[in-house]
């Protein structure tokens, strides 16, 4: 009895070993797999080309550039140089009223053209040729936003003007009322005897454009040089790390 249950404890063992088998012979092909994908991983930043993480880097920037970029300008800094009295224009009947209405529709027409340029940047990146890419990725923090406006910058404004000449439609209707009212007391003022006011002719539409233009350009560099700056793990696979490999340890 006791030599049967031996006998069987010993073949049990054996063909335990034998299920092990097949689990042990695999484990080496795990681990050269765990290899492999590890070392694609780690390989992933270099293997990317220095165009494409530039052009990725420049559409990152637009992305990350906020919608209420310009909710903190002032109805001062909205407003054209040469119509900078309006705002102390206190005795025209309901004129603040406008002037502050005006204020919001031009803010709203910003924060609707800031959430479209993104798609505009992605179109207009797709047609940069990069000269010397490499230097541009080793270069200064903005070197792609810079290069890519010297390159792309007229197509790109062109499409932001039409973009916040449609936004704006709201914003000239109220203005248009704002020049009717500033008109009509100008001339009152001057029957008074009172010293004429200045005549305004500006044409608020070019300086909104310009105000536009200016803010958001500079802010596609800050949000550039941030994505370069901002610390990535080593084999990531971030293209991020092409702009950091000189860097990290």
């Amino acid at each position: 009895m006791g030599k049967a249950c031996y006998a069987r404890r010993k073949a049990d063992g054996i063909v335990g070993n034998m299920k092990r088998l097949p689990i042990l012979a695999l484990l080496p092909v795990c681990l050269l797999l765990i290899g492999c994908t590890t070392t694609q991983r780690q390989q992933q930043p270099a293997a990317l080309t220095s165009e494409q993480a530039l052009t990725e880097v420049v559409k990152l920037a637009s992305e990350s550039v906020d919608a209420n970029l310009f909710a903190p300008l002032t109805l001062e800094e909205l407003l054209p140089p040469q119509a900078q009295l309006f705002v102390d224009l206190e005795e025209i009947p309901l004129f603040s009223d406008q002037l502050s209405l005006w204020n919001d529709q031009v803010l709203l027409a910003y924060r609707q053209v800031v959430l479209q340029i993104p798609a505009l940047v992605q179109d207009a990146v797709g047609k940069v040729t990069w000269q010397q890419p490499d230097q541009l990725v080793k270069g200064g923090n903005q070197s792609a936003t810079t290069y890519f406006l010297e390159d792309q910058g007229k197509f790109l404004s062109q499409g932001i003007r039409i973009m916040l000449t449609d936004a704006l439609k709201q914003s000239q209707i109220t203005w248009d009322l704002i020049l009717k009212r500033y008109a009509i007391w100008r001339e009152a003022t001057m029957l008074w005897g009172r010293a004429p006011l200045p005549e305004i002719t500006v044409s608020v539409d070019e300086h909104l454009f310009d105000l536009c233009i200016a803010t958001y350009y500079a802010e596609l560099g800050v949000q550039e040089a941030q994505a370069r700056t901002t610390p990535v793990p080593k084999g990531s696979g971030s293209f991020l790390e092409l702009f950091q490999q000189d860097v990290q340890p």
